[in-house]
């Protein structure tokens, strides 16, 4: 089955992710911890979640990796056959042909999906609107907050300056850039106001 988790940034949805892994692994299933090549925040093999968690990636998916393909490796490099559930870190960075082929073999495994639904200008990234599409079991990671109280539905990219920008490229890697991202309710993204 196909899962998507999505959330606003700050949702804590890399750290559901990390417990699920965990429990599984507690159980002595085989899991596989997949994350995009783009995502280079701690580097680029490490998924991590701003609470603190971490844990090595069992694979870093290239935009013109096969999914098949690199779980096929993983397997072998691991001596056995299979991964039974594979959880994907920043899956909204996922090539729309990468979902297809996901949600080709979710008969296969258990595969969970976390990531942002749309960018800071409120649109989907290529992954989560194939996610969207494709996904057996779509569900919002609750729990991200506006600065004023209110439910966080939209991403926010703030300058240096601490203001909301709402033009530019639609991937710029936090780490890189004198940027950060939070998350706003809609009244506040619409005003471009990222705190009282």
């Amino acid at each position: 089955m196909l899962h998507f988790y999505y959330g606003v940034m700050g949702s804590s949805k890399t750290a559901m992710l990390l417990m699920q892994r965990y429990n599984c692994l507690q159980q002595g299933f085989k899991v596989a911890l997949v994350k995009p090549a783009i995502d280079t925040r701690i580097d680029a093999n490490t998924v991590y979640s701003r609470v603190g968690l971490q844990a090595q990636a069992d694979i870093v998916l290239e935009a013109g990796h096969s999914v098949r393909e690199q779980l096929s490796w993983l397997a072998v490099r691991h001596a056995h056959n299979d991964f039974p559930y594979v959880f994907v870190d920043e899956a909204q960075f996922l090539t729309e042909a990468q979902v297809q082929e996901i949600a080709d073999m979710s008969g296969e495994h258990e595969f969970y999906c976390y990531g942002l639904k749309t960018d800071f200008m409120g649109n989907f990234f290529p992954g989560s609107a194939a996610l969207m599409r494709l996904a057996e079991d779509i569900s919002e990671v609750p729990g991200g907050l506006c600065w004023c109280g209110c439910k966080a539905t939209m991403n926010a990219r703030v300058n240096g300056a601490g203001q909301v920008v709402k033009v530019g490229e639609q991937v710029l890697i936090d780490n890189q850039q004198s940027i950060r991202y939070i998350g706003l309710c809609y009244k506040h993204w619409k005003m471009g106001k990222a705190y009282a």
